[in-house]
């Protein structure tokens, strides 16, 4: 729910340049966020968001005082890794064997937001090395409001609707496109396959 409100409330109004909400979004989920990685049994989740969290804070000290594209890239790591730590956490839970509930599906759920997440700090990876990168991103856009125009690409691509406002011109961008696009039509084929597998198996015990 938390995550849903962020990406579909916050996040909007914070491209309109209303950004209260999108900080009391982060101020409370950034904390969830390692206490369901901390008090899970996944050692790998554990060691990644140490990891994000070395990332963001070397990222944030160094932009305050050498700020470059390179304290810009520490930054989004950080995001891409602490999804990737949550995600673990996440799929272990929805994908272990048991009855099928609404909290797994929720958790279904939650692992196809995350992707369209990881993949948005990407892009922003991929426009802060090449401004040009996107059609219809321009370079003098907030950070706020790059962040609001990538999340609905990003969107966009997972689920294959392309309305086309927004095109990747650069070679790695166009990649990342169509992995994400690969990665959104297989995650929804293989989540549905599985969760109705484990569903008919739970039924049979």
């Amino acid at each position: 729910m938390l995550e849903s409100l962020i990406l579909f409330i916050a996040a909007p109004l914070a491209g309109m340049g209303i950004r209260v909400p999108l900080f009391l979004g982060a101020l409370v989920g950034v904390p969830l966020i390692v206490a369901i990685v901390v008090i899970s049994s996944s050692t790998g989740a554990r060691l990644l968001v140490t990891l994000a969290a070395c990332l963001a804070i070397g990222g944030a000290g160094f932009r305050i005082h050498h700020p470059s594209l390179v304290t810009v890239w520490l930054g989004h790591m950080a995001v891409i890794v602490a999804i990737i730590a949550i995600s673990l956490v996440i799929a272990k839970a929805v994908f272990a064997p048991g009855r099928i509930t609404h909290h797994r599906i929720e958790g279904g759920v939650i692992l196809y937001l995350n992707i369209a997440i990881g993949f948005t700090s990407i892009y922003r990876m991929i426009s802060e090395l090449d401004p040009a990168a996107f059609a219809d991103i321009s370079g003098a856009m907030t950070e706020t409001a790059a962040l609001s125009r990538m999340l609905y690409f990003s969107f966009t691509t997972l689920t294959a609707t392309g309305y086309g406002e927004i095109l990747p011109v650069n070679p790695l961008a166009r990649s990342m496109a169509n992995l994400e696009t690969v990665l959104g039509q297989l995650y929804l084929a293989i989540l549905l396959a599985r969760l109705v597998t484990m569903h008919v198996e739970s039924r049979r015990d």
